[in-house]
C-alpha cells in the first residue's frame, strides 16, 4: 500500500508529505472497515504475564511481511 518513492517523498514539503500520509492512512482504514476479514489479528496477552513462544513470534512477523509461511526456518 505504500506507493510513494523515496525520491518523491524527498521532493515533497512537510505539509505535502503529512497530507499524503493522512490520505493513505484514511484509505487503509476505510478499506479495512469494508474488509475486516482481511485485517490480521494481532496476538495479545496481559502485560507482565509471560511472553509469546518464539515460534509464534517468528510466524507472526513472517506473515506480516508476507513471506512464505511454508518455507523452512
Amino acid at each position: 500500500m505504500l506507493n510513494l518513492s523515496v525520491r518523491r517523498r524527498h521532493e515533497q514539503s512537510y505539509e505535502q508529505l503529512r497530507q499524503s500520509m493522512l490520505d493513505e492512512t484514511s484509505r487503509f482504514i476505510e478499506w479495512g472497515l469494508r474488509h475486516p476479514q482481511a485485517i490480521p489479528r494481532i496476538p495479545t496477552h496481559p502485560v507482565g504475564h509471560g511472553s509469546f513462544p518464539e515460534q509464534l513470534k517468528a510466524w507472526f512477523w513472517r506473515w506480516i511481511w508476507r513471506q512464505d509461511m511454508n518455507a523452512p526456518e
